[in-house]
């Protein structure tokens, strides 16, 4: 499982029950698929938004903790998910950003 942050402009949004976003990264001019999971309590992204986008990749087969069932369980498939975005602002209306 890897953590990331960069510096982006969300392009195109599918809505569903697993909502896809695609990212422009503007770092290096490439383009991020990511998948927002349906329990995820983030705020809105609207097309054409910039900002920094918090994602995670994680592979098949690797493990982590499901407090659900309090368990340690595998991922069945490699993906890319959405964790938090945090839109860029010259002013920050609050005295702390929780990640």
């Amino acid at each position: 499982m890897v953590d990331k942050v960069i510096e982006a402009q969300l392009k195109a949004v599918r809505e569903g029950v697993y909502t896809m976003y695609v990212f422009k990264n503007l770092e290096d001019s490439t383009y991020l698929m990511c998948t927002k999971l349906p329990n995820w309590q983030t705020p809105d992204v609207a097309v054409g938004d910039i900002g920094f986008l918090n994602y995670q990749i994680v592979k098949a087969g690797e493990e982590y903790y499901n407090p659900s069932i309090d368990e340690t369980v595998k991922y069945l498939y490699s993906n890319i998910y959405f964790i938090n975005f945090v839109q860029k602002s010259d002013i920050v209306k609050t005295n702390s950003i929780i990640i």
